[in-house]
């Protein structure tokens, strides 16, 4: 589960009263490591690299202190939040919303899917801090509908994967507009070497705070694997879940596959959805809300869904498709097993994505991952469901509770 401290709690790290209320409203008990240790050297004003594993609580890591510093000051846009995803976008979004409800600050988003048009208007009612994805805050500012010169803090919140979807060149853009005195943040769940040449740019001086190792899998998940056929994968899918009774996210690599999938799944009568790059913004906005209400148990999701979307309680994470690398595997993996809670991870391993099987084996390492294949006459395919009905095949995980709410989900 997230490290904590025993003797640390949200007021000794030196937040503001109307801070902590908002705390206690998101019902957060006890910060996380990774909070304890951020949250009073960017009050002190340093610039902060926050390396974590997913589900360690990085939002609220850098939103806390930011609402803190800005609270009380001047109308007007002084805090940058740079995100990846709209999906990422709403959730880092509503979270500063409950925090800061106490505070009178104003959280707007700014991503693209919607007209843009809707979010100036937002912006004139009363703009403070504004989370926003790299195109549609370029898009904003060359029409002018904001300003960054009163900016004082930026965020780039999941750099890792802001190199992965191309977005590299459009930060740079970002950042050069922003006014020279501000205070620069960056977190991530992994750091790519290729990050590094931004960090040397703009975070030449930045303090770390690293919790766990780089490309770290969280202990709280089991992980298992299971060898099939590519063509018998379907069918393995749906004995999956018909065993599940909560949430099941389930990864394809494609956007094409995830739709078919998601449609196979509903033929069959099961509580199924897909979500990828190809829906609408509103079309994605309601399938995630639709699958953390549990109207629908079982979401078929691209890499869009991997990084940084919080859904309470989502029991099994299910690769049908195997993930491209490891990072891939440890952020699709890490959607479970959040907030302290156990969770399992599933994969199936199909005869040609052995070779990428053996390198998460071997960055699990020393940790039990069972490799399971079909008995005799069945093939490559699944093992057999349990006798008498039992409860669902699991490397070990299940429905473990923490005591009391921690801040690691946000």
């Amino acid at each position: 589960m997230p490290s904590r401290s025993n003797c640390v709690s949200f007021a000794n790290l030196g937040l503001k009263e109307p801070i902590l209320r908002g705390v206690l409203a998101a019902g957060y008990e006890t910060p996380t490591e990774i909070q304890s240790n951020a949250i009073p050297k960017i009050l002190a004003g340093a610039e902060l690299i926050g390396l974590g594993q997913t589900g360690s609580g990085k939002t609220a890591a850098f939103g806390l202190p930011m609402l803190d510093k800005l609270s009380g000051g001047p109308p007007g846009l002084r805090g940058v939040i740079i995100v990846p995803t709209r999906e990422l976008c709403v959730q880092v979004a509503e979270n500063l919303r409950v925090y800061s409800q106490f505070a009178g600050l104003n959280v707007c988003t700014a991503f693209g899917g919607v007209d843009i048009g809707i979010q100036e208007s937002a912006f004139k009612r009363g703009l403070d801090i504004v989370v926003a994805c790299p195109g549609r805050l370029i898009d904003h500012l060359e029409r002018r509908n904001i300003s960054f010169d009163q900016v004082q803090m930026v965020v780039l919140d999941e750099a890792d994967r802001m190199l992965d979807m191309g977005f590299m060149p459009q930060i740079r853009r970002i950042f050069l507009r922003l006014p020279q005195e501000r205070q620069n943040l960056l977190f991530s769940a992994t750091m790519p070497k290729e990050v590094e040449g931004l960090v040397n740019d703009f975070l030449p001086n930045a303090e770390r705070v690293q919790i766990g190792t780089r490309s770290q899998s969280a202990k709280t998940i089991t992980h298992r694997f299971v060898a099939v056929n590519a063509h018998d994968k379907a069918e393995a899918l749906e004995r999956i879940l018909a065993r599940e009774s909560g949430r099941v996210l389930v990864f394809v690599n494609k956007k094409l596959g995830c739709e078919k999938l998601g449609n196979a799944l509903k033929r069959a009568g099961l509580p199924a959805d897909s979500i990828h790059g190809d829906k609408g913004a509103e079309a994605r906005y309601s399938c995630l809300q639709a699958f953390s209400r549990g109207k629908t148990r079982f979401l078929v999701a691209t890499d869009v869904a991997a990084r940084g979307i919080d859904v309470d309680d989502i029991e099994l994470v299910v690769n049908y498709d195997f993930p491209l690398g490891l990072e891939d595997y440890i952020h699709r993996s890490g959607r479970t097993g959040r907030a302290g809670k156990t969770g399992r991870a599933l994969s199936l391993v199909a005869p040609m994505e052995k070779r990428l099987f053996a390198v998460v084996q071997a960055h699990l390492q020393g940790r039990e991952i069972p490799h399971e294949a079909a008995p005799p006459g069945r093939g490559y395919g699944m093992p057999k469901r349990r006798e008498g009905g039992g409860r669902r095949e699991s490397g070990g995980g299940g429905r473990g509770r923490s005591r009391g709410r921690s801040a690691a989900t946000a």
